[in-house]
């Protein structure tokens, strides 16, 4: 047996007054959904322990752009959701691994899973068998079909979701031809949907004193985020609109127009800002127009004044009709990719990206995204990086009262991975 010693825990930050410091989350979720659900509510101050498998662990650690990092478990796609969190490297395939599982439910008040439905069945930590030992605790899954239906077996990624959703087919060009979201907006969303759900449970269990067993579809998540759509398919069994750039309102002076060095998106969504926008091109001649009070009656508009504003914004600069629009009180940007969006001096301030502390396998500072919206107080922050697989197995473990003994006997039987003996290397 090895005398090495065994890692020492990495200190703990965290302030006491946000949303959820002092809640628990076993998250054994893996790749998208089921991970951001959890980085949520670790950003607002839960304790999120991650149940990964001493070998592989969760794939999106090899996922991303930077192959250097995916070589050492920190792909793009996995430091994107999951700072804050600690890892516990633990095979659920002995009894060993799952008694320390059953010891740390006792310790949780919310368990995260986005496997397939019927597989926590047969590893023996179902809702049903949870609940039975913590009545008390929020149980979540996540899954492509939810628990139930004819679907509910079926295997599911973001991309499958937004094509039997009906995402795609509501994105589309004039010509028909169908696309997806340039991101796996469907795992998000249900990720969202999940911390919602979490933290509703949670409000929930203030006053009842009991747990809650929470299904999330990533299908249902997308029906849900496309509100107003399936709405008008409900009440008239089809979707009335052209697709194309114009926007959601169906505004016939909306759109995504050529300008002389890239492209302008505008709408005017009321008659108010039709008229400021005629004037502010220098169509001021057409803004009496009677029909733009009521364009939804006058579907020739839009043919009509496509040509013109093609004309007229390719005549000057995105950041020329940006400031006019803009000023006019008309809605209006240039078309930017992520990279300038994420330099706007706009959003120095705003918390939209967190800084991330080192990390073991990240030799330059990096930044992660934060929850999306700002608390007065006791809000959101980045204590500790995404953690490297295991790197958190002794912690965890001494914080259960296993003794050095134990942990090490565990080690060297291969149930608990740590983490630099794992062997991931940055």
């Amino acid at each position: 047996m090895s005398t090495a010693p065994l890692p020492s825990p990495a200190p703990h930050g965290g302030d006491a007054a946000r949303p959820f410091a002092g809640v628990r989350v076993v998250d054994l979720s893996h790749v998208l959904a089921g991970p951001y659900c959890s980085y949520q509510l670790a950003l607002l101050g839960a304790d999120v322990i991650r149940v990964e498998a001493p070998e592989n662990g969760d794939i999106a650690r090899t996922m991303g752009a930077d192959r250097a990092l995916n070589a050492c478990g920190l792909g793009l796609a996995f430091l994107g959701q999951n700072a804050n969190k600690r890892s516990l490297a633990v095979d659920l395939k002995t009894d060993d691994g799952k008694a320390i599982l059953w010891q740390l439910i006792d310790t949780a008040d919310v368990f995260v899973e986005n496997y397939r439905p019927g597989a926590m069945r047969r590893l023996g930590f179902d809702a049903e068998a949870v609940l039975a030992r913590r009545p008390d605790i929020v149980y979540a899954s996540l899954t492509g079909y939810g628990q139930d239906g004819p679907l509910a077996g079926r295997p599911a990624y973001d991309h499958v979701l937004q094509g039997i959703s009906g995402m795609m087919a509501a994105n589309h060009t004039l010509s028909g031809e169908r696309h997806r979201v340039g991101f796996p907006v469907v795992d998000y969303v249900a990720g969202l949907y999940g911390a919602f759900a979490v933290a509703s449970a949670l409000f929930q269990r203030t006053h009842t004193g009991r747990g809650q067993v929470i299904d999330v579809a990533m299908l249902d998540a997308a029906l849900a985020v496309m509100g107003p759509l399936v709405t008008e398919v409900a009440m008239h069994g089809r979707l009335n609109r052209p697709g194309g750039t114009r926007a959601f309102s169906g505004s016939p002076l909306s759109g995504i127009f050529a300008t002389e060095d890239g492209q302008i998106v505008t709408t005017a969504n009321t008659h108010a800002q039709a008229v400021a926008l005629l004037r502010a091109i220098g169509l001021g001649d057409r803004a009496a127009d009677p029909r733009l009070r009521d364009w939804g009656a006058h579907l020739e508009l839009g043919e009509e004044y496509a040509p013109l504003l093609r004309r007229i914004f390719a005549g000057g600069s995105a950041a020329h009709w940006e400031e006019v629009l803009s000023a006019a009180g008309v809605p209006a940007a240039r078309v930017r990719d992520l990279a300038e969006t994420l330099a706007l001096p706009h959003l120095a301030g705003r918390e939209v990206l967190l800084d991330a502390p080192p990390s073991g396998g990240i030799d330059r500072p990096f930044r992660v995204p934060g929850v999306g919206f700002r608390l007065a107080d006791g809000g959101q922050a980045v204590d500790r990086p995404p953690p490297r697989r295991g790197e958190h197995s002794v912690e965890v473990l001494r914080s259960l009262g296993r003794t050095e003994a134990e942990i090490r006997a565990l080690v060297e039987a291969g149930v608990v991975g740590v983490w630099p003996e794992s062997g991931e290397r940055a």
